[in-house]
């Protein structure tokens, strides 16, 4: 899971947690320098204390007994603080030993030992426990220069618990002034967020909520940069308000201007239909000698009447269409399609003109079935067909269906003069046409590939061309199979 934290937690958590760090490592570094100092300071003391003992304890004569005597005089020396607590005593000449206090010998095991192989130890009470550091000062000769035996030495005991209750201070005192850190910390993030951070947020926020309200505006008053950075958003979104207001009255007038154009083309298709009809029914009667005999050239000149009465009609035909679609008349009226017989019926409708200029038609369905409006997919074969023929003089043209991935992909190839990559999405386009020149070969307005576009996409397909200059072109559809893509019922 990808969790994303603000700029706020990420700047507060970092500040606190770099506060933490920091005064907890200086705290256990100070905690740790004073228990060695401490400790340092209570060896040193204690080994002058020894030294000081080793001159007045030892007694010229090698006996325990005067070892004792002058443990027990000198221990005046045992109340004098040193920064620990003096737990024990031990003089050692030759064989002889003492311990003061004598009580203590009971509970330590303090056998005669050679001073050189250890000064300094730290070692534990059995009973209660207490660490203390068992130090050695070794005594080689007495104040008028004579050698003592070997081994002799003075073995102080003192107790570590004096340190260890003066660096629990000090760990008491580095938590306190940790939390006061901390405390401190915490308090400057927040304050640095709010007069740094906040308004960056504040910026962020209000970008935001522009993208679904463009009256959003960001409120920062820092008075700094970030301000003017602010009021530079505001003059922005200002501008872009404006603009999106103007733009959205133009579309308004361009949705105008393109509801008269439909409703000016619808009628005058109906206003031109009808005097039409009655051009090409008066030709009609003439060719057949209602009106007395027709020679053969006025039958020529009434058959070219007729022919170029058809053309006008279908030029109409495809406007009337052009603007059901453009206004949202039209509507679909599926139902199961015979691919093979739809392609069929197509091709008789361009039979006429295929035959005149020598171009071979081909199919190919291989018995597919569609759900589809069978009017609408009829005319989007004819026009794809119509506009083959107009742009081939020679060779074939062959309608093929296969089904893809879910969908019927129709394609309808010819060998005639292909199209510009350039033009291959424009001539979708309403009244477009490769050649606009009024010396063009073929005739047409150019709706009869935007009428296949937006037949197709009634149906969730696709249209799209693939063309070589010179080899031809391949005009390319798709018919969902399944009904539920489309969001039929």
């Amino acid at each position: 899971m990808n969790v994303r934290f603000s700029l706020r937690s990420k700047f507060i958590w970092t500040l606190a947690l770099f506060t933490i760090v920091l005064s907890v490592s200086f705290g256990v570094i100070s905690a740790y320098q004073l228990q060695g100092e401490l400790e340092q300071q209570v060896i040193n003391r204690g080994e002058r204390l020894a030294n000081s003992l080793a001159q007045s304890v030892l007694p010229p004569s090698n006996t325990r007994d005067q070892l004792r005597v002058n443990l027990g005089v000198y221990s005046t020396f045992f109340n004098q603080p040193i920064g620990a607590e003096f737990l024990f005593v031990q003089a050692v000449k030759g064989e002889n030993s003492a311990i003061f206090p004598t009580e203590m010998s009971n509970e330590l095991d303090l056998p005669v030992i050679d001073p050189a192989s250890r000064r300094l130890e730290k070692r534990r009470l059995s009973d209660p426990g207490t660490p203390y550091f068992d130090l050695i000062v070794p005594v080689t000769a007495g104040p008028d220069g004579s050698a003592y035996p070997e081994p002799t030495y003075v073995r102080i005991g003192l107790s570590r618990q004096y340190i260890q209750q003066a660096v629990e201070r000090e760990w008491a005192r580095v938590a306190g002034l940790s939390a006061l850190y901390i405390t401190v910390g915490l308090i400057l993030a927040f304050w640095l967020y709010k007069n740094i951070l906040g308004p960056v947020e504040t910026l962020t926020q209000s970008v935001k909520r522009f993208k679904g309200d463009m009256a959003s505006r960001a409120q920062v008053a820092s008075g700094d940069e970030l301000q003017t950075l602010a009021e530079e958003f505001n003059r922005m979104a200002d501008t872009i308000q404006e603009r999106d207001e103007r733009l959205e009255q133009v579309n308004e007038e361009l949705r105008r201007a393109n509801q008269v154009k439909s409703e000016f083309l619808a009628v005058m298709g109906h206003e031109l239909k009808t005097p039409l009809h009655a051009i090409r029914g008066y030709a009609q009667l003439l060719k057949e000698g209602i009106d007395g005999p027709v020679t053969d050239a006025q039958r020529e000149d009434l058959d070219n009447i007729v022919t170029s009465g058809d053309h006008l009609r279908a030029l109409i035909d495809n406007i009337l269409q052009f603007s059901k679609l453009e206004s949202g008349e039209e509507s679909l009226h599926p139902d199961v399609v015979e691919v093979g017989k739809l392609i069929d019926e197509a091709m008789q409708n361009v039979q006429v003109m295929a035959r005149e200029k020598g171009v071979d038609l081909r199919a190919n369905a291989n018995g597919l079935q569609v759900r589809a409006d069978s009017t609408k997919l009829k005319q989007v074969l004819i026009n794809l067909l119509s506009n083959a023929l107009k742009c081939t003089d020679e060779g074939h043209i062959e309608v093929s269906a296969e089904q893809q991935d879910g969908e019927v992909v129709f394609a309808v190839r010819d060998t005639g003069i292909g199209i510009p990559e350039s033009h291959w999405e424009q001539i979708f386009e309403p009244f477009t046409q490769l050649d606009s020149s009024t010396t063009r070969p073929w005739a047409g307005i150019g709706l009869g590939l935007s009428i296949v576009k937006k037949y197709v996409e009634m149906h969730d397909g696709r249209v799209w061309v693939r063309s070589r200059e010179g080899e031809g072109s391949a005009f390319y559809f798709t018919i969902p199979t399944d009904p539920e893509e489309r969001g039929e019922p």
